[in-house]
């Protein structure tokens, strides 16, 4: 397994580890010519010292396969459907992933700017070919940068993580490739069971088989396993009218996209390949209370009525 870099709350951002130290942290810094990014780093700064932060303590695994074009993310959280509502937002996947068809993918997790300017950042400069640890460096300028998480992969292999040091514990975030494969992933996450929640994740999706969205869903069930969010289980509210099996998350998606689908007008707003979400809100009886077990219901269900009879 080739890891990249480890990321921990505590790290420095833009740093590229190629070779694992005990803290996580090696490799020499990636510079940003800031002679020739002053004027829009200083426009950023301005709007970004009025951004409000709102705390969206979850987990999610993004991932790449450079041969065929397709970018996938998925994530789960405590946060109920409603409140995330109530932040300006239609649910988990609108506030948190950044999708660029044919180019890369990125999460934007824990202190959420709820006016996305974080998010069109990400967007824009992914659509100029920008460097994944350059665009951590220029999301750093933010007064709330340390209450931030960001995972950003790329068609190219190019990976970046960064954890703030004002998340709680556990939070960290993990990338890699897989070998021999032009496979690559950033898997992270915050206010967690423990670092084994990331752990697990990222020993799932190596040792999964099949596509690149099935290593995904594995990813996703390795988290959910070993804990997952911190701060809810079957018997927090909202309580579903479901069979609930040890829930650690109220919401959860998961979204695949191809090189030919059609951007929106904002990050996350295209036609999309798939687009799975659950919520403790559309949560079906039949179905189970933890909605990490129903997405991975759904996904199979999903991909069986794609199999040609």
């Amino acid at each position: 397994m080739q890891i990249k870099g480890l990321n921990l709350h505590n790290e420095e951002p833009g740093k590229s580890a190629e070779e694992l130290t005990p803290r996580g942290e090696s490799g020499k810094m990636i510079k940003l010519n800031l002679r020739t990014k002053l004027i829009h780093l200083f426009a950023v700064a301005i709007v970004l010292s009025m951004t409000p932060v709102d705390l969206l303590a979850t987990w999610s695994v993004i991932a790449v396969d450079a041969r065929t074009g397709r970018i996938v993310i998925a994530s789960a959280t405590c946060v109920p459907q409603a409140r995330l509502i109530r932040g300006d937002a239609t649910g988990l996947m609108n506030i948190q992933a950044i999708v660029v068809p044919g180019v890369g993918i990125a999460a934007a997790q824990a202190g959420v700017d709820r006016t996305r300017q974080n998010q069109n950042l990400i967007y824009a400069e992914m659509k100029k070919g920008t460097d994944p640890a350059m665009i951590i460096e220029m999301l750093s300028i933010d007064p709330d940068f340390q209450r931030r998480q960001f995972g950003i992969v790329d068609l190219e292999g190019r990976m970046a993580g960064f954890s703030g040091s004002g998340n709680s514990a556990a939070s960290l975030s993990v990338q890699g490739r897989l070998p021999n494969q032009d496979i690559y992933f950033s898997i992270q996450g915050n206010i967690l069971a423990s670092d084994d929640v990331v752990y697990q994740a990222v020993s799932r999706f190596m040792s999964a088989e099949g596509t690149l969205t099935d290593r995904v869903i594995a990813a996703m069930e390795g988290a959910d396993e070993a804990g997952g969010d911190v701060r809810c289980t079957c018997e927090t509210e909202p309580v579903v009218e479901a069979v609930c099996h040890g829930r650690n998350a109220h919401v959860a998606y998961i979204l695949a996209s191809d090189p030919s689908d059609t951007e929106g007008a904002s990050f996350n707003d295209g036609q999309y390949a798939m687009f799975i979400d659950v919520t403790d809100q559309n949560i079906l009886p039949h179905e189970n209370g933890n909605p990490v077990l129903t997405l991975t219901q759904r996904y199979g269900a999903w991909k069986s009525s794609r199999r040609k009879p």
